[in-house]
């Protein structure tokens, strides 16, 4: 009968370790943030996307390099470890299989690698196709309706994806 108390005892101690602590915090972390994976064509609407999962989660700045990693032998290095896990794991599960970028340290890295390999070369690519697919585009059998919407949407994605630089407000 002893031994039963003193095991019921020792069950409602308080366990204060930092690792279990943390374990308990990140529970329901979810593996993923966005239902779209990223290929070697859609980086732009993936990135929106997936930055969206991560703010919405406020891991944003262990990609954006506002978090920085700890000294090893720090307090907050644990946490911070824990977490930039928890983004790389939120990138890993977004990207499709053939482009894993598995290797890298930090989810920062991952980031860089990832926008460096479809971010920058393919927007040149992507304006000239956008300007293509707005001179092509006609009305057709489209309402007015349906043929300014289709074209306002070009425009935006041609806008977000041009680097034009404004030197005054008459060039908007």
């Amino acid at each position: 009968g002893w031994s039963l108390i003193m095991a019921a005892s020792s069950l409602s101690t308080v366990n204060t370790d930092q690792s279990e602590i943390g374990a308990y915090r990140t529970e329901n972390v979810p593996v993923q943030v966005t239902t779209i994976r990223l290929t070697k064509e859609n980086y732009l609407r993936w990135s929106a996307a997936i930055t969206m999962g991560i703010a919405g989660r406020r891991r944003i700045a262990y990609v954006n390099g506002r978090k920085v990693e700890p000294a090893v032998d720090s307090m907050a290095w644990n946490t911070w470890f824990l977490e930039d896990n928890q983004v790389k794991t939120w990138i890993v599960n977004s990207v499709s299989s053939d482009i894993q970028p598995l290797r890298k340290k930090a989810a920062r890295d991952m980031w860089i690698i990832l926008e460096q390999m479809y971010g920058q070369k393919k927007r040149k690519v992507r304006v000239y196709q956008l300007m293509k697919d707005v001179y092509a585009l006609r009305q057709g059998d489209l309402s007015v309706a349906n043929f300014y919407a289709a074209l306002k949407s070009k425009w935006e994605d041609l806008d977000y994806h041009s680097d034009v630089t404004w030197s005054c407000a008459q060039d908007q």
